[in-house]
């Protein structure tokens, strides 16, 4: 039989709306749970706190719980329908239990960021199983950038970034006509030597770039593979920019060698950062183009 069609401003219809004592249920075991969550994981919380408040890597990781919430408040109404409590719930908030134990015994502060993650995960599937899960994957994916690189992974990413920057940057230098020899993460210009550290890498600008084309992919496009391909072109974006970024220094430093340090090295690092996204805007309203035409 034919159902009556809905009004475009409806949200949902009466029948999938949950009855009151249920959702009222639901929020009762849902604040529990966060409540234990808080108490066992404040450690953690108040450990990656001070990490985002006070590491310069971390700045976009102040953002993340932020724009998280805010997610999550935009889809508040559309989080209490279609309610599958998961039993799974409980096992994830278990495994984030074990993995808790176990990043405490190693004392892994990685591990244990996981561990809360893993149990966030297992509350909303105690309250709204798999239907509500997906309505926040996203949100709850961008906490990811709370996480701070590890260590021994940081080393192994920023060195072929150091020397792929270089190596760019060598080429371009050439292309502009300019002498420069290149020895590792150093290029010796005939007016400067200009060394590509591990904060000159792009490792950062990379991550920062990439979290905020996340969310504006995700506000700015409905569809999801446009949404993931712009997320992803923050990538070379990032590197080409880094790259800019080396040789606008070089070329800056023929004026003033003090434009390699200080505040004028600041400045041109988030100038290159505001360019990497200007690209992937660019990006996109190039894709949007083509189809505002046909409409």
């Amino acid at each position: 039989m034919l159902q009556p069609p809905t009004l475009a401003g409806d949200n949902v219809t009466a029948a999938s709306n949950p009855p009151q004592t249920y959702t009222r249920h639901s929020y009762l075991i849902g604040a529990a749970f966060c409540a234990l969550i808080f108490l066992c994981y404040w450690p953690t919380i108040s450990m990656t706190g001070r990490v985002l408040a006070f590491s310069e890597d971390m700045a976009h990781g102040l953002f993340a719980p932020f724009v998280a919430a805010y997610i999550v408040w935009l889809k508040r109404r559309k989080l209490l329908t279609n309610l599958q409590p998961s039993i799974w719930g409980l096992a994830l908030i278990a495994v984030g239990s074990l993995i808790a134990v176990v990043a405490t015994l190693g004392n892994s502060s990685t591990f244990s960021r996981f561990a809360l993650l893993c149990s966030l995960a297992g509350i909303v599937f105690v309250v709204g199983g798999y239907p509500t899960f997906r309505k926040v994957l996203f949100p709850w994916l961008l906490l990811f950038f709370t996480f701070p690189i590890p260590i021994v992974l940081y080393g192994e990413l920023t060195l072929p970034l150091q020397l792929l920057a270089t190596r760019l940057a060598e080429t371009s230098f050439e292309m502009l006509g300019m002498s420069v020899l290149r020895d590792g993460n150093i290029l010796e210009l005939a007016h400067q030597r200009l060394s590509v550290v591990e904060a000159c890498s792009g490792i950062r600008s990379l991550i920062t770039l990439f979290f905020f084309c996340s969310v504006y992919a995700y506000f700015a496009e409905s569809r999801t593979s446009v949404r993931i391909g712009l997320a992803l072109a923050a990538l070379p974006a990032a590197i080409a920019v880094n790259v800019m970024r080396i040789v606008a220094t070089g070329l800056l430093t023929k004026l003033n060698p003090k434009y390699a340090h200080g505040t004028y090295h600041d400045a041109l690092g988030w100038t290159a950062f505001l360019v990497g996204f200007s690209i992937v805007f660019l990006l996109h309203w190039t894709i949007l183009r083509p189809r505002s035409a046909r409409t």
